[in-house]
């Protein structure tokens, strides 16, 4: 099994690295018809912790938006019909959304994002193979400029345990269990149809493995100049639920922007006395272009969120979180540096005291 992870990540390395030099080289097909792109990004940070009892420093892969890798074909096949494919993995060592004071080292895997066949025409798009179902992301939709620092599927620091004060030990709530987004129904294999766009609105359903279905009202385009992006949706992800949520980001002319986020939850069966899980999410923030004109643009943030009853098992439960975000584009090295923290708090009624559990971390990702 060593050996075979081995050989598997000195295969990541080479395909990064020939990545790397992706401009200088024409890619050859097996037909000059279609076109090729090799792309991807590495998304690396240093995150610090603390818990209330410990903390300590992590090396991690950003999951706001992790290292990858992918491979995209297109080949207009008639006048009115394009096909194209989708091949991408992620590769990630330490997750931020999975480190903890427990478990500091999670050695790297590949994970498939997209395996993907699509066939592309007037009346739509329809894709098939493994990828983005109707409702994925539908969560965090967000123009603010500052996404990869932080957004309403939170993803930095969630692997964490709360501490109990009133048990002087580690609790065994987990920061992700609580704080859930209902980020709609993951990647999974399945067929997903898209209508084209009418007045900035489409239409997305999707079905896939396990009995899972959904569908999302997209929406994209500018009001009073204003840039608008937005999607609701509503699914089934096959787990005993089903689920309404969305989000909307709007980004000003003169840099000021606004996302919301919000959803619940509908159980098969609900806890006695119990209530749906829900969530709100908030951010404000600014992108200044002209602060460093000749470097990038400049976008900062602060957000707040309330997540409640998550974890339907405990009734009563609520969390909340805080965050600041700044985020530095380097425009002629592709790249963006990023900093952030947030404190997530827990209350509920088994009368433990959840110590505030705090999140700060620094880094970059480059793409090719």
């Amino acid at each position: 099994m060593m050996k075979k992870k081995g050989t598997m990540a000195v295969a990541a390395a080479g395909l990064l690295l020939a990545a790397a030099g992706a401009q200088a080289l024409e890619l050859k097909t097996g037909s000059d018809k279609v076109a090729t792109t090799l792309y991807g990004q590495i998304s690396r940070a240093v995150m610090y912790g603390d818990d209330g009892y410990q903390d300590k420093f992590f090396h991690v892969d950003n999951d706001n938006s992790s290292t990858r890798v992918g491979l995209k074909g297109e080949i207009a096949a008639t006048e009115n019909l394009t096909v194209g494919s989708v091949f991408e993995v992620e590769w990630q060592d330490n997750p931020s959304n999975k480190v903890s004071m427990q478990e500091e080292s999670i050695p790297g895997e590949f994970g498939a994002r997209h395996f993907d066949i699509w066939f592309k025409t007037q009346l739509g798009k329809l894709h098939v193979g493994r990828g983005d179902m109707a409702s994925t992301d539908s969560s965090e939709v967000d123009i603010s400029g500052t996404k990869i620092a932080s957004k309403a599927d939170l993803a930095v620091g969630t692997g964490f345990l709360f501490y109990n004060a009133a048990a002087s030990d580690y609790s065994d709530v987990v920061v992700g269990k609580v704080f859930d987004a209902f980020d709609g129904v993951p990647r999974l294999n399945r067929v997903r149809y898209e209508t084209p766009s009418f007045g900035g609105f489409s239409l997305i359903g999707a079905a896939g493995e396990g009995d899972t279905s959904d569908m999302t009202l997209a929406y994209s385009g500018e009001i009073s100049e204003t840039k608008v992006k937005g999607a609701l949706s509503y699914g089934n992800p096959g787990k005993g639920y089903s689920q309404l949520h969305g989000s909307v980001s709007a980004l000003m002319p003169f840099g000021l922007s606004l996302t919301v986020a919000s959803g619940t939850r509908d159980l098969d069966i609900m806890p006695a006395g119990g209530d749906d899980p829900t969530f709100m999410y908030g951010k404000v923030g600014y992108i200044c272009k002209n602060l460093l004109p000749e470097v990038g643009s400049t976008a900062v943030s602060v957000d707040y969120g309330v997540y409640e009853n998550a974890r339907k098992q405990t009734l009563g439960e609520e969390g909340t979180v805080y965050g600041v975000q700044f985020v530095q584009n380097l425009s002629a090295w592709n790249t963006d540096i990023y900093a952030a923290y947030q404190n997530f708090e827990l209350e509920n009624n088994t009368g433990a005291d959840y110590e505030p559990i705090s999140v700060m971390m620094l880094g970059a990702m480059i793409k090719f």
